[in-house]
């Protein structure tokens, strides 16, 4: 059986939310480094070249500094290569163990302890913390998993560095009820390697009891921001370096298709105004305690909010805005299976698994995010009793806000090079 409820002892003292053994303090937690991992690393950005897309033609469709490599509005079909296909159909699950490699805290244990009963393996979970330490140890082969979870604007790289095999999809027929912008992502035209993992909305976190702001009623709701009362206490998501310069370009009116150097250093002049900022992971604990009135979040951390809110304060006092009309940034993470995978077809059955309806709901009851599911409502979780309804509806992205909101694309080198730089002066000031 697997070793993972093992991994998710902790110490004495942690703070841990209600019927779990997950800390909310660390489970939501993204770290620093993600847009720069490619850039620092010389062996795959030698395999992929700086700031061209080749298609599987192998002409050149990116050129221009200020164009990233693919976005929402020109997505990309990966080539797939001669040495490098999908397995064959139709082969037996192997032995195993199953080895998933997975950001940490970001796996509810039911979904992996379901996975080894249904198929009579074990599984073994283990786990990264930043997505350069990810990618070097499947690079160097310090961990050949099965199925791993990088983000969604390495693909790219990842696939034209062999560093991951496309998948066959008759062993994943579950991906077939998943979310158009998962079934036909941007960043994998086709799900050529790719199979849905969490969705995820970066918006407005306030206490509204301690902040009176109404971003809905706003021309341009990032604007809360910059119009607040001087000294209020905010927080300023810092998972990667281009979380909140995303935020401000897209409020300084650009839907991310084509970001120049100008572009980037006025959105990080603008965000260099705010006074009074955290730069943080994860806004839960602050706002749940006052310590910060407003907050440029993950819809994530206001499924968890509740468990830190003092007795005094209720749940009502929390407000998460993000617009449906779509000017915003959403972030959905994906599986893979890596081309040293000792157990392609297991992994392909995970990732099967992973889109059963019950495995969303236990992972947003475990880890407070959102399957990528057609089919899952608000109604479902609510029903299922994994949150309060009102952190449900604050974490939950409806199709709007799903088909609307403008992703990170995958920059280019040049781009990622301006990015780090602005970013490295605003957490450095």
């Amino acid at each position: 059986m697997s070793d993972y409820g093992k991994r998710l002892e902790l110490p004495d003292g942690e703070d841990r939310a209600e019927g779990t053994g997950l800390t909310r303090r660390t489970m939501l937690g993204r770290s620093i480094g993600g847009a720069a991992a490619f850039a620092g690393s010389s062996w795959l950005m030698a395999a992929c070249g700086s700031s061209a897309n080749t298609t599987p033609s192998g002409s050149t469709t990116v050129s221009s500094t200020d164009r990233p490599i693919s976005s929402k509005g020109r997505p990309i079909t990966l080539p797939i290569f001669s040495d490098n296909k999908a397995i064959a159909s139709g082969r037996s699950p192997e032995k195993g163990p199953l080895v998933i490699y997975d950001w940490a805290f970001y796996l509810s244990p039911a979904v992996v302890k379901s996975f080894e009963q249904k198929y009579g393996v074990s599984a073994q979970v283990t786990t990264f913390a930043s997505i350069d330490e990810a990618i070097n140890k499947v690079a160097s082969g310090a961990i050949t998993p099965d199925v791993w979870v990088p983000d969604s604007e390495h693909i790219y790289q990842l696939a034209q560095s062999k560093l991951i095999q496309p998948i066959n999809h008759s062993y994943i027929p579950n991906i077939d009820t998943v979310i158009p912008a998962a079934a036909e992502p941007w960043y994998d035209q086709g799900a050529r390697y790719t199979s849905a993992n969490y969705i995820n909305t970066f918006g407005i976190g306030w206490r509204n009891d301690l902040v009176k702001i109404d971003p809905a009623s706003m021309k341009n709701p990032w604007d809360v921001f910059w119009n607040v009362p001087a000294g209020t206490p905010m927080g300023m998501l810092n998972a990667a370096a281009y979380d909140a310069i995303g935020m401000s370009l897209i409020r300084n009116g650009s839907n991310l298709e084509s970001v120049s150097q100008a572009d980037i250093t006025a959105a990080s002049h603008e965000l260099s105004k705010l006074k009074n900022v955290k730069w943080q992971y994860t806004s839960f604990q602050p706002l749940a305690t006052g310590v910060q009135h407003l907050a440029y979040a993950y819809n994530g951390d206001f499924a968890v909010i509740g468990n830190y809110l003092p007795k005094s304060v209720p749940l009502s006092a929390v407000s998460y805005y993000f617009p449906a009309a779509g000017n915003g940034v959403i972030l959905n993470d994906c599986w893979v299976i890596p081309k040293s995978a000792k157990n392609p077809v297991l992994g392909h059955l995970f990732m099967n698994h992973f889109l059963e309806m019950q495995s969303a709901i236990d992972n947003f009851r475990d880890v407070g995010y959102q399957t990528m599911l057609k089919d899952l409502t608000v109604d479902k979780l609510v029903a299922a009793k994994v949150a309060h309804p009102h952190e449900i509806m604050m974490a939950f992205s409806p199709p709007d806000f799903q088909n609307n909101g403008i992703p990170i694309p995958t920059w280019n080198t040049h781009q990622l090079t301006w990015i780090e730089q602005e970013f490295a002066q605003l957490t450095t000031a």
